[in-house]
Order: structure tokens, then C-alpha cells, then sequence
């Protein structure tokens, strides 16, 4: 397992994060620790193995998700979470703005980027990859076995739907429409000419980054090369160090 050393951190004690190369919700927490410097060792969750049920990880995790930091045996479970905390444990280098009023704006983008944003690039990922690569793994029994490990109901009806019966057109057309209103609100912040999505880099495009890159990994890029100014942010944010490296790091599930 890659690691990074953590010779700042090792001094007050352990630093884990649990972590999938597949996850969305990984790779902004990632690309967040890249940006701050942030040390920890790495301990990959494959999806697609279905590690996120065994036990071992469930004492970590009672939801059986992923990502989670631990810090000196505390779990932080939540992406968005974890992000702010890293942020508050290392002030230089602020990836919140100071304005409280432009803080609040960047909170309410992040939030409506994981309640909307996210859940439909999960759904269009199952659709476009996920469903035909566990049936490429496993067999159908093997499958009903290890979804009904996963601690959530919703998400083993979710995972079983999706493989035994389809996603149904409705299903995806919602999906396809939340994203793009996404991506249609983006390129609305980005239009006064702004680098960034608040004018200043921040969690707001961290958490925004690997739903954009998602369409790419998926062969979609074509609803974000419709948007001029979404499109010159990714191209922008693609160069930044930090987003280099959390796809150097986290291993690819995609074939």
C-alpha cells in the first residue's frame, strides 16, 4: 500500500484514512489533503470486493461506507466532515473563504454538490460501469450474497435493482437532469469571468472536481464541453497539483 510519510503527525499519534480509488467522496477528500499537505497512511477499500462489509472494517465504519478518517482512534465518517476538519487543523494555506457571508455561500454549494450532485453521478456510474463490472467479476449468487452484507437497506435494493432488474429509463433521465442542472449552476458561477467557483479556490471546487471528472472517467465528457466556462475550470483545476496527485494515488477501479 502507497503511503505518505508522516513524520509532523506521527508525534501526536496515528492518522488512517480509509479510502476507495472509485470512491467520489474519496477522491475530494484526497485531492483536499494534497492541497493542505495533510499526512496520514493509506489503506485502500476495493468496492468491488466488497471489503467495505467484512467486519474488520464495519468496527470502522458501522455504515459500511467509505471514505473515514481516523485520528488517534477517532472515526470522522463524512467527506465533507472531514474536509473542514483538516482545514481547521491546518489554518495556512485556507481553503474556506474568511468572509463569513462567502463561507456560508461555499457551504451551501458543497452541500447541494453531495445531495445532488454526487447521488446522480453514483447512479450514472452504476448504470455506465459498475453493474456490467461486478457481473464480469462474480456470479449472480456470489453477488446477492455479498450486497446483502452492506449494513444500509437502501443501498442493497439500490445495488440489487440495478443488477438483477436495470436501471429504469426514469431512473436515469433523472439522474442525467440533476447533473446537468448541476453542471448549468456551475457554469452560472463561473460566468463573471472568475477562476473559481466563489472567485477564490475553496472546498466549494473540491468537492465539485471529481463529480466533473466523473463524466470524463465515463466516457460523458460531452455535457461538460458544452459548458465553455465549466469546461475551462476543469481544465484548470486538471493542472492543479493536488488533483494529479489524488489520481496518481488512489488505484483506478476503472477498466
Amino acid at each position: 500500500m502507497d503511503t505518505i510519510a508522516r513524520d509532523k503527525m506521527t508525534k501526536t499519534g496515528s492518522v488512517d484514512f480509509y479510502y476507495s480509488g472509485y470512491s467520489i467522496n474519496s477522491e475530494k477528500v484526497l485531492m483536499c489533503f494534497f492541497e493542505k499537505g495533510f499526512e496520514f497512511d493509506g489503506h485502500y477499500i476495493d468496492l468491488f470486493k466488497f471489503e467495505q462489509t467484512r467486519p474488520e472494517y464495519l468496527r470502522i465504519n458501522p455504515l459500511g461506507l467509505v471514505p473515514t478518517l481516523v485520528i488517534n482512534g477517532t472515526q470522522i465518517p463524512e467527506s465533507t466532515i472531514i474536509n473542514e476538519y483538516v482545514d481547521d487543523l491546518m489554518p495556512s494555506n485556507p481553503l474556506r473563504p474568511e468572509d463569513p457571508l462567502l463561507r456560508a455561500k461555499m457551504r451551501e454549494l458543497v452541500q447541494r454538490f453531495q445531495e445532488s450532485f454526487y447521488p446522480s453521478m453514483s447512479l450514472l456510474s452504476q448504470f455506465h460501469f459498475v453493474a456490467g463490472e461486478l457481473k464480469r467479476r462474480w456470479t449472480d449468487s456470489e453477488l446477492e450474497e455479498m450486497i446483502r452484507r452492506k449494513p444500509l437497506r437502501e443501498r442493497i435494493e439500490r445495488q440489487e435493482r440495478a443488477l438483477q432488474k436495470g436501471l429504469s429509463e426514469a431512473d436515469i433521465a433523472n439522474a442525467e437532469h440533476n447533473a446537468n442542472t448541476m453542471l448549468d449552476g456551475m457554469d452560472a458561477h463561473l460566468s463573471n469571468g472568475s477562476d473559481w467557483l466563489l472567485g477564490e479556490f475553496s472546498l466549494a471546487d473540491i468537492a465539485a472536481a471529481p463529480n466533473v471528472h466523473r463524466f470524463f472517467q465515463l466516457g460523458l465528457e460531452e455535457a461538460v464541453g458544452k459548458r465553455s466556462n465549466v469546461m475551462a475550470w476543469y481544465r484548470r483545476i486538471k493542472e492543479r497539483p493536488s488533483f494529479v496527485r489524488t489520481y496518481e494515488y488512489a488505484v483506478q477501479d476503472f477498466s
